[in-house]
């Protein structure tokens, strides 16, 4: 766990890196400690991020100062998982936009902030829905969603989250950038050869 001096020198780098706001105040603090589950936590600090960018400087900065990552979002968690002493990273104020839909493809592209109802009402005039429907959907965050894998009371008719992501986009704790989808062996054997995080992490799946 970092100290109070090396936290404090992180929240300062942080602020100096980013547009996004930065929240260390005692209220902001016990409002991120809770979730939808029993536990409660206190964060480090908040990071409201404007930009992906944000998100990436904060990341690879925790990394450099040894400071916990946890991404958030609808905090609708049953077991705690929006929750821990960490640098919390709220994506729901700024980064919740649908970036693109291809209708005739069935397929959207939206960041992680947006809720799961937010995102179906938007489809919902081209005739498309995001299947899982879990119950906590009109609030839960669509990261979040992926990160849990989300199912919901008609998992047997459309499936889990995993049956419908394509492709994410993503940065990895040493605050590396990758997108992880579908590979031809050809893609996955040149992936593999290479060096970093996402070839090394790519080497461990094919291993499992």
């Amino acid at each position: 766990m970092p100290d109070h001096e090396k936290t404090n020198a992180f929240m300062r780098a942080l602020r100096r890196a980013v547009q996004g706001e930065v929240r260390t105040d005692a209220v902001s603090r016990v409002l991120y400690s809770t979730d939808a589950s029993i536990y409660q936590v206190e964060p480090y600090g908040v990071l409201i991020p404007r930009t992906v960018d944000d998100v990436h400087a904060a990341v690879t900065l925790a990394a450099e100062h040894g400071v916990p990552v946890l991404a958030r979002g609808g905090g609708t968690s049953l077991a705690g998982q929006a929750v821990n002493a960490a640098l919390v990273i709220d994506a729901t104020r700024h980064l919740d936009k649908v970036l693109e839909i291809n209708r005739e493809a069935r397929w959207v592209r939206a960041q992680p902030g947006i809720s799961l109802g937010t995102l179906n009402a938007q489809l919902k005039p081209l005739g498309l829905k995001f299947g899982p429907d879990p119950a906590s959907g009109s609030r839960a965050a669509l990261g979040g969603v992926v990160g849990n894998n989300s199912s919901g009371s008609h998992s047997i008719l459309y499936g889990m989250t995993a049956d419908h992501v394509l492709s994410t986009d993503v940065i990895l704790a040493d605050g590396s950038r990758a997108t992880f989808a579908s590979r031809t062996p050809a893609e996955l054997a040149a992936l593999t050869a290479q060096t970093g995080t996402a070839a090394e992490i790519e080497r461990r799946m094919l291993a499992l």
